[in-house]
């Protein structure tokens, strides 16, 4: 990932998180960005009442502490760089104490495993895609069988400034694990919606063939490199045509049997107010791999 100079990655020790602490060690390392490794503890008590427990409760607290720190020196003894990381554990609501921690480390990227004790062969599991919605950083979900270099990344565009801030961190994972890339724009052909009408030049071959031509030069114009220090790793260029933006980039992963998709969570044509759009929705359900979701610049 582009320019990082904080990562959390979250722990809850199952098998998931031993591969999103992996992937979490590489990117930290490229970026020489600082790692912390966070243990929440779910709890139905709010904050703000802890103060107030009885001390039989606050001894409980302290014990699931520290039994959890006990279980990381188990648990990443395999893992190669996790001596450096230095592990923290918190009892609260796992959603705001991700939020919290982002916040105070002025963390650019949070890295979770797809799934925690639950597992699907697709898709992400309730508390991911929660952190994909409300996490104020960039998010990756990284699936249980990827703890090594991505071979096969794609970038979702759909003309937004944050496709290009997609597409710029797509460039760098390409890059730094000399995977192939490619650049995927989903669209609904203007002609499938004049069924209803008698025969038009906009649904013969010739106008079809103009359309995806200039849709192509569009997007290959628009990827174009902007920054030198960037080296360009000679993408593949696919236009796809489905009835929905986030169908279509599902229908491409697994055809093309991608390993990350990178995309925002809030395209061109989605409300301001709205926490995350449809597509991204639709992706983070249902993509069978990894995924980055990058935030709109505020």
């Amino acid at each position: 990932m582009d320019r990082l100079s904080s990562i959390i990655v979250g722990i809850d020790f199952t098998q998931c998180s031993a591969t999103a602490l992996r992937q979490a060690v590489r990117i930290a390392a490229w970026n020489r960005a600082k790692l912390l490794a966070l243990h929440v503890i779910e709890t139905l008590v709010v904050v703000e009442m802890q103060a107030g427990l009885s001390t039989y409760v606050q001894e409980i607290h302290a014990g699931l502490v520290e039994e959890a720190k006990k279980e990381w020196t188990r648990f990443a003894a395999d893992v190669p760089g996790k001596d450096a990381v230095p592990f923290e554990v918190a009892v609260n609501n796992q959603l705001v104490e991700f939020e919290d921690r982002i916040r105070a480390n002025k963390a650019d990227l949070l890295i979770l495993g797809t799934h925690g004790t639950g597992s699907s062969n697709e898709g992400a599991g309730t508390l991911a895609t929660q952190c994909v919605r409300r996490a104020p950083a960039k998010v990756l979900l990284v699936r249980e069988d990827q703890p090594g270099p991505f071979k096969h990344v794609v970038a979702c565009i759909d003309f937004s400034p944050t496709s290009r801030d997609a597409l710029d961190n797509a460039v760098r994972v390409a890059i730094e694990d000399e995977a192939t890339l490619h650049v995927v724009h989903v669209f609904q052909p203007p002609w499938t919606r004049f069924h209803y009408r008698a025969s038009t030049p906009a649904s013969g071959p010739d106008f079809q063939k103009q359309y995806r031509d200039g849709l192509l030069h569009m997007l290959e114009r628009f990827c174009a490199p902007t920054r030198p220090d960037v080296a360009w790793t000679k993408p593949h260029f696919h236009l796809v045509e489905a009835a929905s933006h986030g169908r279509g980039i599902v229908q491409f992963v697994r055809e093309n049997h991608a390993d990350l998709v990178v995309l925002g969570t809030r395209g061109k044509t989605n409300l301001r107010d709205l926490v995350m759009g449809s597509t991204a929705e639709r992706v983070v359900r249902e993509a069978p791999c990894s995924i980055l979701a990058i935030k709109p610049t505020a």
